[in-house]
């Protein structure tokens, strides 16, 4: 056992990690399967890449933003703290969310040694959080619970079509990374859960979701990006915006309905499509 692994074991709870639920019950996320043809694409760290799939990996790293080297990440990661802090409502949710600060740090850790295989200065690059779901007022324990609920669960989505990766590296870590950004987002969930018990906090999970909803939707691009034939081309990806928004809405909306909220029209508050 690694000091990592004997690490995660003495943090385990009844609750943490919230993965080990879910994965309990079967496989909780789609499969995405190319419907198209495409060369078999094999890169390995170290390996000379083709000046075009480098800048497509690091264009597609650099909006994941979990990199050691990146101050935004750490940032962001701050605010989290911050957030608990403020909003959370007594020890043990406090504790919680740190212990999804630590995981998040797992995972600077891992992709900044991703970074350092493909090109130094990028391992050490600042790069702001540019979608706008990042630079959404929280204003309350709901907003933090949707926030990591959607966005946290965008990244497992990406994670679990890494599994397929043709660069390597990533294909090794896409599993772990998977399986804690869905725990995270089964964390806001749990929150969710919690708020929706009492009537004034349904009725504002309800409202707010009419910021993080479109909010989330939005963050897998515009259903007609110029370079998703490319990802796929180079077996960066597998399927395209719209495919796999779709399954997260999928996703989402049955979560959604189980709580007793209302799901909202898929095209309001859009700032793409």
């Amino acid at each position: 056992m690694t000091a990592i692994e004997d690490a995660e074991q003495r943090g385990r709870t009844d609750l943490w990690p919230f993965w080990r639920k879910a994965y309990a019950q079967g496989d909780p996320l789609p499969k995405f399967t190319c419907h198209v043809s495409r060369p078999a694409y094999r890169f390995d760290e170290d390996e000379p890449l083709p000046e075009e799939y480098k800048g497509l990996l690091i264009k597609m790293l650099k909006a994941e933003g979990e990199r050691a080297g990146n101050k935004s990440f750490l940032g962001l990661m701050g605010t989290c703290l911050e957030v608990a802090e403020a909003f959370y409502p007594n020890q043990e949710t406090k504790l919680i969310k740190s212990e999804y600060l630590a995981e998040e740090l797992k995972h600077a850790i891992m992709f900044h040694r991703l970074a350092v295989g493909l090109e130094n200065s990028f391992a050490l690059r600042d790069v702001p959080y540019v979608h706008y779901s990042f630079h959404l007022p929280k204003e309350t324990w709901a907003d933090d619970a949707l926030f990591h609920f959607f966005v946290d669960l965008n990244g497992a989505f990406h994670a679990r079509d890494w599994r397929e990766s043709s660069y390597v590296p990533l294909t090794k870590m896409a599993a772990t990374v998977e399986r804690d950004e869905l725990g995270h987002s089964e964390m806001g969930y749990y929150f969710l859960t919690l708020i929706c018990e009492e009537k004034r906090g349904k009725a504002l999970a309800q409202k707010l979701l009419e910021k993080w909803y479109p909010a989330a939707l939005d963050m897998f691009g515009r259903s007609d990006s110029p370079n998703t034939a490319r990802f796929i081309h180079w077996g960066l990806k597998s399927v395209g915006n719209a495919e796999i928004r779709q399954a997260f809405k999928q996703y989402v909306d049955r979560k959604l309905e189980a709580l007793g909220l209302d799901v909202p029209d898929e095209q309001k508050n859009r700032h793409f499509l």
